[in-house]
């Protein structure tokens, strides 16, 4: 018997070194086999025993009830490759179980050797069945110490792509506040650095500003409070995803928040990078789902409490609660279409064309919700004035026609009139 537990052995570090299989942790079921799974692999789960096994005994015993425990986990049917050490063991298949005996001395299966080289001197004799046991145990518990220490190393890597963020947001800060001498207003400075104005959205159709109010901060502790966050979700999410995916999650989250914002909200200035935010704390919420950490009570809990406290933040007076939420919604569309979990994989068109549908959704309403409403004609005229003393006369002249334009056709006779005053000085 202990010999052929040790041939399971050799058969388990073989896997788990050369092929990367992880071992599956069985909680509450008695069982002397080993499980192993990877989604990546043919056969992604795997059983080594030396239980003699028959395609009418699958069902039955303990191997029976561990492989309907397992199977709950995935979302699809999966592939189950059985490597039986049983001399008294026969090759079968039934339904998606494959068994293959792997006997000492005897020829391994063509197949087998095909989609796992080197298995074929696997299963060997020894003279020291104790010291082969703790020879191996050591290379697995080696195994695992480099496996722990590379995704330790990877969770603190620094995140590149959230640092050059974080840069990019403290540098256009500090040309807001070079600006505020100007113009003597935060939200005047915000604005000529690329903050969301529904006034120049509209009027002078500056799109763009639904991307760049995303990296646009003029309050050192509101800076300071963004920045932190994404610091911490970036070491959580970046190294999760490809490069061009983590830019596309962040991008496109500030952008369909800002649309958001644009559809649900009057004339306000919108600022900051928490649509981005809330995206990626939705990719990490499919992250969650998916690796099924949301079964540990403690990362459970945690999570809870951040979401609590967003949803409490986003409730809070001048902070646009339509901007977290399109954040959220499109990280979390992008997070399924990104995760390659079979858990997901179902889901993942449903998930963009859910996605596409609401932005298309968003576009379409645009011009029903173009009204100027409430009207700020000091911001307006502040704006014009702090360009010409930046000597950007012709950017100002533009938008001293494009705001007067707006209002012209939404009946605002007298707004041209008043605009000219206050740019001229008159009436302050």
């Amino acid at each position: 018997m202990a010999e052929k537990q040790v041939y399971g052995l050799q058969l388990l570090t073989f896997l788990v070194n050369k092929y990367d299989y992880q071992i599956v942790n069985i909680k509450g079921l008695a069982t002397s086999d080993y499980w192993l799974v990877s989604l990546s692999k043919k056969y992604p789960l795997v059983c080594i025993t030396n239980e003699v096994l028959s395609a009418s005994t699958l069902g039955s015993g303990s191997f029976g009830q561990v492989y309907r425990a397992i199977l709950t986990t995935f979302t699809q049917p999966v592939d189950t490759l059985v490597l039986n050490t049983n001399p008294s063991s026969q090759k079968f298949e039934s339904g998606r179980v494959l068994q293959i005996p792997v006997l000492e001395n005897q020829p391994v299966d063509d197949m087998l050797t095909r989609v796992f080289p080197g298995i074929d001197h696997v299963v060997k004799k020894v003279e020291d069945v104790t010291q082969e046991k703790r020879k191996l145990t050591k290379e697995l518990q080696k195994k695992a110490r480099d496996e722990f220490y590379k995704q330790l190393k990877k969770s603190q890597k620094t995140p590149k792509i959230t640092m050059i963020i974080a840069a990019i947001c403290t540098l256009i800060f500090i040309l807001s506040s070079l600006l505020y001498p100007i113009t003597e207003n935060q939200v005047t400075s915000g604005i000529l650095v690329g903050a969301y104005y529904k006034m120049n959205v509209i009027s002078a159709h500056e799109y763009w500003r639904l991307l760049t109010a995303g990296f646009v901060h003029t309050d050192m502790w509101h800076l300071f409070m963004n920045m932190i966050a994404l610091f911490d979700l970036g070491l959580l999410v970046e190294g999760r995803l490809k490069k061009s995916q983590y830019l596309t999650v962040l991008l496109s989250s500030i952008i369909v928040g800002n649309l958001f914002v644009l559809i649900g909200d009057a004339n306000i200035v919108g600022l900051g990078i928490s649509g981005g935010l809330f995206g990626l704390l939705g990719v990490f919420s499919v992250m969650l789902f998916t690796s099924s950490s949301y079964k540990n009570p403690r990362i459970l809990s945690s999570y809870i409490t951040v979401i609590m406290m967003n949803v409490f933040i986003s409730l809070l007076p001048n902070i646009s609660l339509l901007a977290h939420l399109g954040g959220f919604l499109c990280g979390l569309a992008l997070g399924i279409y990104y995760d390659n979990s079979p858990k997901v994989s179902q889901v993942k068109r449903h998930a963009m064309i859910s996605l596409a549908a609401v932005v298309a959704a968003c576009l379409i309403t645009i011009p029903s919700v173009g009204r100027i409403n409430p009207i700020y004609a000091g911001t307006d005229a502040n704006i014009i004035r702090s360009l010409n003393q930046l000597h950007l006369e012709g950017y100002g002249k533009y938008l001293t026609k494009q705001y007067k334009l707006q209002m012209i056709e939404q009946g605002e006779d007298i707004y041209p009139m008043v605009l000219d005053s206050l740019i001229k000085g008159e009436g302050q």
